[in-house]
């Protein structure tokens, strides 16, 4: 447990408010009492979990504070400055090694992912009710009797309090038992369940407080740190997560930045003071399979200009395209660059993979490294069309690997993002993102020791492949580029 959410819960065990002390010393003191209980009560971890929400409930009564947010940040300028190059066939040679020594300490955060107190277990009753709901064109179902349904009867600090309690009822027990089954069943990332859980609240409740109010329980008992702030008589849900998300607003609180994501224009409201204990910041790295139905697109072929006979058939899955079209655009906050990673650790749908890689596999079938890295980028290089973001959406997108495969054009970012993809899944192999001023390009650490310039990163040798160079083999790089102003990500 986290050093504030052990002084908040001391805070709602023992009473006290901790304005009236010292800080250092309020924990000194009240250290010892909560850790006395919290031994006592992980005998039973359900009385643990219950007396938890009981004093929360008794907390969220009181203990709010109006707060000014921050202005959402504008996502970063990267329009590619940078258009692609064609080289001639006949200069396929590439240089002897060339060095480019690069040291660099790619931001990492460890975060812990939210997992609940206690798994909660489906209690069967005889003759039950049953929801459905729809979430990304994939059908869920809950367990949950209408005539049950508890109700918010206002938007005061006692109204959400009282409502919490009813909601910490076994009431509600099956519904949190289900969306957790649901999340492990569909290998859903911490997006999607956040997605899924904002779905079955307004299946409930339709887009009301009591929805907002019921998704922040069910996030908070399934361990996703949020909080509650309320405007004008409306409840607003305020997410933490471990990157910054551009263009929302986000209040900067005491553990983090939490962020409004409702479409609300809100500039200052009253914020609870604190999130539920033992929870944990929402990720927005992607690697699950996200298994939403399948809803096939129409096949599109793509064929290498170069060696026709590489031409694969591609079918991607409309669902999980919508899913990719709803993602928040982030960064870990500090960075320019390391918002394009989570688009690299992607995976694609069953529906793409289907038909994508045994058609690749195929073609690079007995090839050694350096032949099956130049089919894999002369595909990407020569089999989709190039325009960039602003030319076609108005503003800057980054695309997810399926978002490539399915849309006609896609810009050098796209084309980095889904070559470090194939060579993940084909080769094995470790890539990189290579980041110069206006360009995006990829690199890749081969077992052997190809000629051609590479980047020494941190003393490991990770060969240039730039999938915008068109015609390029791995080991050149676009003669525009200075090699010396790259910042290299290894994935």
């Amino acid at each position: 447990m986290k050093k504030n959410n052990v002084l908040y819960l001391s805070l709602i065990l023992c009473g006290t408010i901790v304005s009236a002390q010292d800080f250092n010393d309020f924990r000194r003191q009240q250290q010892e009492s909560f850790n006395a209980f919290k031994k006592k009560a992980t005998d039973d971890i359900a009385a643990y979990r219950n007396k938890l929400n009981e004093e929360f409930a008794k907390y969220i009564e009181t203990h709010w504070k109006v707060m000014n947010g921050e202005r959402p940040m504008p996502e970063p300028n990267k329009v590619p400055e940078i258009p692609p190059v064609v080289s001639q066939l006949s200069e396929k040679q590439v240089s002897t090694n060339n060095k480019i020594d690069v040291y660099i300490d790619v931001v990492s955060q460890q975060i812990e992912e939210p997992k609940p107190i206690e798994y909660v277990e489906y209690a069967p009753k005889p003759q039950e009710k049953k929801i459905s709901f729809t979430f990304y064109g994939t059908e869920g179902i809950i367990r949950f009797d209408d005539n049950n349904k508890a109700l918010l009867n206002g938007s005061k600090e006692g109204d959400v309090s009282r409502f919490w309690k009813e909601l910490s009822s076994k009431n509600y027990d099956n519904i949190l038992a289900d969306c957790l089954n649901q999340k492990t069943e569909m290998d859903l990332c911490d997006w999607a369940y956040f997605k899924m859980t904002e779905t079955v609240s307004e299946k409930i409740y339709g887009k009301t407080n009591e929805a907002v109010v019921l998704h922040f329980w069910l996030l908070s008992q399934s361990g996703f740190k949020a909080r509650l702030g309320c405007d004008n008589g409306n409840i607003h849900l305020l997410l933490h997560t471990n990157e910054m998300i551009f263009n929302k607003p986000y209040w900067n609180l005491n553990d983090g930045l939490y962020f409004l994501l409702d479409g609300s224009s809100v500039e200052k409201m009253s914020v609870m003071s604190m999130s539920f204990p033992e929870t944990n910041a929402l990720r927005l790295s992607i690697k699950n399979q996200n298994r939403f139905r399948s809803n096939d697109s129409e096949p599109r072929v793509l064929t290498s200009k170069n060696n026709p006979d590489v031409s694969a058939k591609v079918i991607c899955n409309y669902n999980y395209l919508a899913f990719m079209n709803d993602y928040p655009i982030s960064a870990i906050e500090g960075s320019d660059d390391t918002d394009l990673m989570k688009y690299v650790y992607t995976p694609l749908s069953q529906s793409a993979k289907d038909e994508l890689y045994p058609a690749l596999r195929q073609k690079i079938e007995g090839k050694n490294e350096e032949e099956t890295a130049n089919i894999l980028l002369d595909f990407v290089q020569t089999a989709f069309a190039y325009k960039t973001d602003n030319e076609v959406w108005g503003l800057e997108r980054p695309f997810f690997p399926e978002e490539t495969l399915y849309y006609p054009y896609c810009d050098c970012e796209d084309r980095a993002i889904l070559f470090c993809r194939l060579v993940t899944d084909l080769m094995g192999l470790k890539t990189a993102l290579v980041s110069y001023p206006g360009h995006v390009a990829a690199a890749v650490q081969f077992d052997s020791e190809i000629p051609g310039d590479y980047f020494n990163v941190n003393g490991t040798r990770f060969l240039i492949c730039d999938p915008t160079y068109i015609n390029a083999p791995i080991g050149k790089s676009m003669p525009r580029n200075n090699n010396s102003t790259a910042k290299v990500y290894p994935l």
